[in-house]
């Protein structure tokens, strides 16, 4: 009979809430857009999503032959200031053209001459959202397809 007892005991004493919760999982760049997001929005197949994470940032690469798509969030300290955000990107790509982009609050498109768009979402002013769709045809082509993605993470984040 004590054996019985303890058993129960133990039993009950193993499912009693210990007060500690977990921590929350981690929304990555291959959580929040998935593979076959990615080949919804571009109408192809792609690779599987190669994944890296660096303190707070975490990159998700999808490729096909000719083409990349990259989706990138970031969790930033503070809100950053746009305009010296557009000014390093011009200088980092020189030949990439800035752009505003309808339907989200703060957003904008960098388009590179003859590979495609990247755009750029600040998702409450403290994280960054990036999807890069390059290797696909000029921006006109291509941008579509980033909204589509940027949707479907913005729903999940």
């Amino acid at each position: 009979m004590l054996g019985i007892l303890y058993a129960l005991f133990a039993v009950s004493a193993a499912t009693q809430p210990t007060g500690r919760s977990l921590p929350p999982q981690r929304l990555t760049a291959c959580s929040i857009v998935t593979k076959a997001d990615v080949e919804q929005a571009i109408g192809l197949s792609v690779a599987d999503g190669a994944e890296e994470i660096q303190g707070k940032v975490s990159t998700c690469d999808y490729a096909t032959r000719t083409g990349l798509i990259s989706i990138t969030v970031q969790n930033l300290a503070s809100k950053p200031d746009l305009k010296m955000e557009i000014q390093a990107l011009q200088k980092e790509i020189p030949e990439g053209v800035v752009r505003d982009a309808p339907g989200f609050p703060e957003a904008l498109y960098l388009d590179i001459p003859g590979a495609g768009t990247q755009l750029h979402i600040l998702n409450g002013g403290f994280q960054h959202l990036m999807v890069s769709i390059l290797g696909f045809g000029d921006a006109s082509k291509v941008s579509g397809a980033a909204v589509q993605i940027a949707r479907r993470a913005l729903s999940r984040l």
